[in-house]
């Protein structure tokens, strides 16, 4: 309200000014036309003013999760809710560089009262990523052309490409499997497919677990004892800090024979990621993920459809529509869990997943270990080995978790992984391209 009091008294003093001006010098013509002026320039403020602050500007995404390569379809639509028309708008919409656009993404719109327009457009996604739609820019002034305004709209809509995973090998459904993955020393679940040995029957013993071959050739009852199982699972662990990833650190081996992979290598370390997740997945697996990577949105370890129910959602997405620094620390951990939608859950996530340079990889397992059940399996991915690296993971070993660690595209790195970590127990592999993921995998057992 004071924005519009203000320039009100000013102007009103001008006039009042100007009349006392004019009456004293007796010029009556220059006073109607410095009049007819101030009058002409009071409209077309007025035009401008009016025109801008009605608009209202929604806009609808055909999806919000899609695969590098689809293309989301968008509509915008612009509209004035009030009696007073509006003679001319100009719309433009901001999109992500260096992706296909196809249809109208600005315009020059007219606008009757309560009536609204749109703009049509679709977006092909060449490339992972939380990827903002948005904000509309609207431009307007008046019909002389003395003032133009401009208005730029809170609201952003985000598309998240996830990336690309090979499915390393088929599971049939049906084969016969174990009740558990591994035998335990100690737990609440017995396998009968398992059996450990015999006992005399103990009143309470189902009638299922009677051995009735030994029953019958010793003439007493005896019982079936099955060894105690826990359920297989694993966490998957990327390091995505940018300094493991610079080229000045990075020495790889060209092999004969071997295409030269045209990704980034911490793409690519994301892409093997997933294709270890869905491989777990796929086979059963409680499967998890920790990285320390960013995430644009500042919902990790969450989809985008849970956090709406979520009160954090509005400032989280307020930070990222406005641009402002992120500076959290806090890691992307999703708890290992067997259940449909966790491949999901994790697809999601890496989707939106961003280079980092705040905290290690180290830094991070070594905060959320506690989180971490001591049966799993950590598959670490990284491009470089430092000595805070190692230390981290000896410390980790040190704690009984069985450890794989794979290196992405760096022989020297390899080569130090490999005399740092192997006299440990520490399994170590050189990824150098994405097929020795599927070498691996199928010649011999993933833990």
């Amino acid at each position: 309200m004071r924005k519009l009091i203000l320039p009100l008294v000013l102007w009103t003093a001008l006039a009042a000014g100007l009349t006392t001006l004019f009456f004293y010098l007796q010029a009556g013509l220059m006073a109607l036309c410095i009049y007819a002026f101030l009058l002409l320039l009071a409209a077309a403020w007025g035009m401008t003013a009016l025109w801008m602050r009605p608009l209202q500007c929604f806009r609808n995404l055909s999806d919000e999760i899609i695969r590098v390569g689809e293309t989301v379809k968008v509509v915008v639509r612009i509209r004035n809710p009030y009696w007073l028309p509006i003679l001319w708008a100009y719309v433009e919409e901001t999109l992500p560089d260096k992706m296909r656009i196809d249809g109208t993404m600005r315009r020059l719109l007219f606008l009757l009262p309560r009536q609204t327009q749109y703009l049509f457009y679709s977006v092909t996604v060449s490339r992972r990523g939380c990827h903002q739609l948005g904000p509309l820019v609207v431009e307007t002034g008046d019909v002389f052309g003395l003032f133009r305004k401009t208005r730029i709209e809170k609201r952003r809509d985000f598309v998240t490409a996830v990336p690309f995973y090979t499915e390393i090998e088929e599971f049939h459904v049906g084969q016969r499997r174990l009740l558990g993955d591994f035998a335990s020393e100690r737990s609440l679940f017995d396998d009968p497919t398992r059996i450990r040995g015999i006992r005399e029957y103990q009143r309470g013993d189902a009638l299922k677990h009677i051995h009735w071959k030994t029953t019958a050739h010793t003439g007493e009852l005896m019982s079936k004892v099955f060894d105690p199982v826990e359920v297989a699972g694993a966490t998957v662990v990327l390091d995505f800090h940018k300094e493991s990833w610079m080229e000045e650190v990075r020495v790889e081996q060209k092999k004969p024979g071997v295409l030269e992979d045209a990704r980034p290598p911490h793409e690519m370390a994301l892409e093997t990621v997933c294709s270890i997740c869905r491989y777990l997945w796929d086979g059963g697996w409680s499967v998890g993920l920790l990285s320390n990577g960013r995430d644009p949105l500042g919902i990790p370890g969450i989809t985008l459809a849970q956090a709406r129910s979520m009160e954090s959602l509005s400032e989280a997405l307020e930070s990222a529509r406005m641009g402002v620094k992120d500076e959290r620390l806090e890691p992307v951990f999703i708890p290992a869990r067997r259940a449909p939608e966790q491949f999901s859950l994790i697809h999601e996530n890496l989707g939106r997943l961003a280079i980092t340079d705040g905290l290690r990889i180290e830094e991070a397992l070594l905060d959320r270990i506690s989180h971490i059940e001591r049966q799993q399996v950590l598959v670490i991915l990284t491009g470089d080995v430092t000595d805070s690296l190692i230390s981290g993971m000896l410390q980790v070993r040190a704690l009984g978790y069985r450890m794989m660690v794979f290196i992405v595209r760096n022989t020297v790195a390899h080569d130090r992984a490999f005399e740092a970590f192997v006299p440990q127990g520490i399994e170590v592999f050189d990824l150098e391209h994405e097929g020795r993921l599927s070498e691996i995998a199928t010649g011999r057992r993933f833990f």
